[in-house]
């Protein structure tokens, strides 16, 4: 097979140099690359080319895919941490008017106690 060389139009061959076969190659790559993607699958590995700059655009590829599934880890752990701090919350939340509730039975309030443990009741339904 000839090799088709695809440069820069300014001439600058060496800093754009990239032959049929590595471009071909790249796509190969991308296509499987996007297939495992979807089956949420690691990235295939690095393919033997020739052309330095083909192989830096996969690397970029497996960096950002690299980041965006710690930044996808990392927010999984967020959201499960801010869901434990919202359970706790509302068990204090639910001591606290409990609490509050038999202060003022001990003050012989208890009105005014079943009205904290309405209030604390619809707030725990709601």
């Amino acid at each position: 097979m000839e090799e088709l060389v695809i440069e820069a139009e300014d001439g600058a061959s060496s800093a754009l140099q990239i032959t049929l076969g590595d471009l071909l190659v790249l796509i190969n790559w991308m296509n499987q690359t996007e297939k495992s993607l979807d089956r949420a699958e690691a990235l295939p590995s690095l393919p033997d080319l020739e052309s330095g700059k083909v192989k830096v655009w996969i690397q970029l590829v497996q960096r950002l895919e690299e980041r965006f599934r710690r930044s996808e880890e990392k927010k999984l752990a967020l959201e499960a941490n801010v869901i434990a701090h919202e359970a706790q919350l509302g068990r204090l939340l639910s001591h606290l008017h409990t609490n509050i509730a038999s202060l003022y039975d001990n003050l012989g309030q208890s009105q005014k106690a079943e009205e904290v443990r309405r209030r604390a009741e619809a707030l725990h339904v709601g």
